[in-house]
């Protein structure tokens, strides 16, 4: 028989206070949990603090009202202060729970999370296989020792296990295989308020749902934690099921896909379109992609699927900077534009993001990147302060450098408005000041603003698709791609105009 467990995702509104139009997606990897846990015939209730900008005290409250035996928190790092609170408060109300800390902050420090926590045990990456394996192992009184990917301090047994291989520097002798994701169930939907997510923020209409299509990432960029991780797909089938239960079951009309980069597998890219319109899938689709993955197949592949959206990582306007991050041998400033004006042929929104801050990054080499944002054009810009979070290459650095360690104050881990460590040149109030000015600058047409009193990073939004200031912009950039697109006997893709 089953035991009560209970799944908490912390408010982000509590750390991005100042939001006004915040993003609220289902918490995926909290889902896929749940699902874990539901197939293992265990009783489930979800918290989803973000959704409804809980306390901490209500966080918790609501989490404790099925009197769980075991309860697990994801966090991510700015949000690792409040996920310690909620802890602390649940030993308190209900100290026979048993607490499960999860999510890529405490992945990358297992060890100063015990320490700094009263959880019991810590997740070490991926979570499906292993919490399944921590109830068995409290229910039989037995030690954690041989369960996989954990760090715990539970029933007076302390220590660290073998963790599933993530890296591909990592050795297959010394670490568990990875997670197989076809034995994964689909995301748990149904235990969360799924009808009322939404990404009002970048204008989407309707109901939006969060997917997951492949873990990992090839690239190197030196701020990601996924950086150089073993990249694994689901089978096609199993993302098509995935698409129409979310289509024809859950009723929801806008997908966002999760997955690091979506273009990586080009033949993976084609064969998943070919089934979506094979299938007669009908949803909006939101991805991830690199510029220097894609060509005119992968666009009109893309377009055909119902891709709405798309966001490539742009990073730089500075040369040396690009080298620096990690982008690759092929990106360079003029291959990116000629890139940009490819995306830009097409009837979706074009996302760009940019990175400031970078370690010994100048005023100088940021202005250029401000620069190139404006030439590009994108139908909507995200500057992001550089934050070295645990686990990616620059956390490294920073460590060297005596900038971070493991047990400070993460609060100010934020990609604006705080600034929690500076590696740039520039001094951090004029580092924010930049940040503030590239909104200002580059004219972003998908804010406004003449609300001098908020940060840069959560002006208010206002309807994009369908204002003047787009029809401008779209005109500027030239005429766009509006063909539709069908198969034809040869499987080859053919415009039907």
């Amino acid at each position: 028989m089953g035991v009560r467990v209970s799944l908490i995702q912390p408010s982000d509104g509590l750390c991005y206070k100042w939001a006004r139009k915040r993003t609220k997606r289902m918490p995926l990897g909290l889902a896929y949990i749940a699902a874990a846990l539901e197939q293992a015939d265990h009783q489930v209730s979800v918290t989803d603090a973000a959704l409804d900008d809980l306390s901490i005290e209500d966080t918790v409250d609501q989490a404790l009202a099925c009197d769980p035996l075991f309860v697990g928190i994801t966090c991510t790092t700015p949000l690792y202060h409040q996920a310690v609170a909620i802890v602390e408060r649940i030993k308190r109300l209900a100290p026979r729970s048993v607490v499960i800390l999860g999510g890529p902050h405490v992945s990358a420090l297992p060890k100063a999370t015990l320490e700094t926590s009263q959880a019991d045990f810590v997740c070490i990456g991926e979570g499906e296989e292993t919490i399944l394996q921590i109830i068995e192992c409290v229910l039989t009184g037995r030690p954690p020792s041989q369960v996989v990917g954990v760090a715990y301090n539970w029933n007076g047994w302390q220590g660290e296990t073998v963790t599933r291989r993530r890296r591909v520097s990592e050795r297959r002798e010394t670490h568990s295989q990875p997670v197989d994701l076809n034995r994964c169930p689909v995301p748990a939907r149904h235990l969360f308020r799924y009808q009322e997510y939404t990404d009002g923020a970048r204008d989407v209409e309707g109901v939006q749902t969060s997917a997951m299509f492949s873990r990992g990432c090839p690239g190197k960029c030196s701020f990601c934690g996924a950086a150089d991780t073993i990249v694994r797909w689901r089978d096609i089938a199993n993302v098509l099921d995935e698409l129409e239960m979310i289509e024809k079951q859950l009723h929801i009309g806008n997908v966002f896909v999760n997955d690091d980069t979506y273009t990586s597998n080009k033949k993976r890219v084609l064969a998943l379109s070919r089934g979506i319109v094979d299938r007669g899938i009908k949803l909006k689709i939101g991805v991830q992609l690199r510029l220097d993955q894609v060509d005119a197949e992968i666009c009109d592949a893309l377009f055909a699927s119902g891709v709405n959206y798309v966001g490539p990582g742009i990073e730089s306007g500075n040369e040396q900077i690009i080298r620096q991050i990690g982008k690759g041998p092929k990106e360079s400033k003029a291959h990116m534009l000629e890139k940009m004006r490819l995306l830009q042929r097409y009837d979706w929104r074009v996302r760009a993001s940019f990175v400031m801050g970078m370690p010994g990054e100048t005023e100088e080499q940021i202005m250029e990147t401000i620069d190139f944002a404006r030439e590009l054009r994108a139908d909507e810009n995200a500057f992001s302060i550089l934050v070295p979070y645990p686990d990616s290459p620059l956390w490294h650095t920073a460590k060297q450098l005596g900038k971070v360690n493991d047990h400070m104050d993460f609060s100010k881990f934020l990609y604006y408005h705080a600034i929690g460590c500076n590696l740039s040149a520039v001094p951090t109030e004029r580092l924010l000041e930049l940040h503030e000015f590239a909104y200002e600058y580059v004219g972003n047409p998908a804010y406004r603003f003449d609300d001098d009193a908020v940060s840069s990073g959560n002006r208010p939004h206002i309807p994009y698709l369908a204002s003047e200031a787009f029809r401008r912009h779209r005109e500027a950039i030239g005429e766009k791609h509006e063909t539709s697109y069908v198969y034809d006997n040869d499987d080859k893709l053919r415009a039907s105009r």
